[in-house]
């Protein structure tokens, strides 16, 4: 590809990006009018708002993680796949600041804010997590943005030299030159990298702890911090499949979005569905044969009453059993929408797996271990969806979407 032809596809990627602000503005509104009426009607609205902070935040934080693994691994393979997958770093501010939500509702949502538990004073207090929690989503935050600052700079500034337009001009403040920015950004991309990882790995641990294990804070489980930052990254890795398949269509962009790097995107989603189901299955495994009440309770209520037996069946198959059978096939992966078709499923899954997770420890069986589905959290649902919708757009039209090297189309 030459430099013209660069600056062209970028030119046209932005232009193409869908006028879709008005729907996802609406979508927020609709949000904030579900938490506005059903805030005081019992913890429907608020574990509606728990869940979908974790799980569209961790879509978000997966992604940028991902193109941090890529380079590590001196990948050269996903062009403009991977570059959109770093492009949902956007997100990331809008999700410290709905952390306030957080901080606002925990003492509705949290058992131990009432009613400490004992020995765990210490560690499970409301200043102490808000602080902690806070503290290490705005640092894993930072660490982020500046990962995808230095990763698109050099583009952004060879863009507005080549008169790509000035959307990219913010990116390119003080430019000194491609081949000064360039090293520069390797530079600073050389521990970013790393820190990156290893930051997200530590920080998920550290809120799958608090923001979920402590539902139940007489439970505790040294695997699920893993556990949970792993299955984040497969769902993050899927979500990025059906992100690419969407471009591929509605902005046109079939010569960046080809079948082989489909394929490759394919590999990476089987890969870490068994990665994910190693976890489930050792996290589960451990409870089983240990028998312990304090352990064992975790999975009981998950497994012995409706509708639970039921969504623990759903997750198992969807999210992992039927997506392993279909992907084992290579043609599969190779095509978009067969492949955007098991992504959606496993998303989906992977959301009834973080209610799953959640909600169980909130309804014991004073409750009949109920959990409804309606208007509450459908509008919370869609209050979280505008608002990363519109961070993805802005994203989209201010960030290169088309890196500056991109690999031949393969096979």
């Amino acid at each position: 590809m030459s430099d013209r032809e660069w600056v062209e596809s970028n030119r046209q990627a932005t232009a193409r990006v869908p006028r879709l602000d008005a729907p996802f503005a609406a979508c927020v509104v609709l949000g904030l009018a579900g938490l506005a009426l059903f805030a005081r009607d019992g913890i429907r609205a608020w574990q509606a708002y728990w869940i979908n902070f974790l799980f569209w935040m961790g879509l978000a934080q997966a992604g940028v993680v991902l193109a941090a693994v890529v380079r590590l691994a001196k990948g050269t393979w996903g062009g403009a796949m991977i570059r959109l997958a770093l492009l949902q770093v956007s997100f990331l501010p809008v999700a410290i600041v709905l952390f306030l939500g957080i901080a606002l509702m925990s003492s509705r949502v949290l058992p131990w804010v009432a009613d400490p538990a004992p020995g765990k004073e210490w560690w499970l207090n409301l200043p102490s997590f808000l602080l902690r929690d806070g503290i290490a989503l705005a640092v894993l935050g930072a660490i982020s943005v500046a990962f995808a600052y230095w990763s698109v700079r050099p583009d952004a500034g060879r863009l507005a030299e080549g008169g790509a337009g000035s959307c990219f001009s913010w990116l390119a403040r003080g430019w000194r030159g491609a081949a000064v920015e360039k090293e520069r950004s390797e530079r600073n991309l050389s521990w970013l990298s790393p820190l990156l990882v290893i930051a997200y790995g530590a920080v998920y641990t550290l809120i799958a702890f608090d923001m979920i294990m402590s539902l139940d804070p007489s439970w505790y489980s040294t695997l699920f911090g893993a556990h949970y930052f792993i299955t984040a990254g497969y769902l993050g890795i899927a979500w990025v499949a059906i992100l690419s398949a969407l471009a591929r269509r509605v902005m046109r962009m079939e010569t960046e979005f080809t079948a082989g790097r489909f394929h490759d995107l394919g590999k990476l989603v089987f890969a870490f569905g068994l990665l994910s189901a190693y976890f489930f299955w050792s996290q589960w495994l451990v409870l089983w044969y240990g028998n312990l009440p304090d352990e064992i309770r975790f999975v009981l209520r998950r497994t012995q009453h409706q509708p639970w037996r039921t969504v623990i069946w759903v997750v198992i198959f969807g999210g992992f059993v039927v997506p392993w059978t279909i992907l084992l096939s290579s043609r599969v992966k190779r095509i978009p929408v067969a492949l955007a078709t098991l992504a959606l499923m496993i998303v989906v899954c992977g959301y009834c797996e973080r209610v799953l997770m959640i909600v169980p420890s909130l309804h014991g069986p004073d409750s009949g271990y109920r959990f409804v589905f309606g208007v509450p959290e459908i509008l919370i649902t869609l209050g979280f969806a505008g608002l990363y919708g519109l961070s993805l757009l802005w994203s989209l039209r201010h960030m290169p979407l088309v890196p500056e090297r991109v690999d031949p189309e393969r096979g």
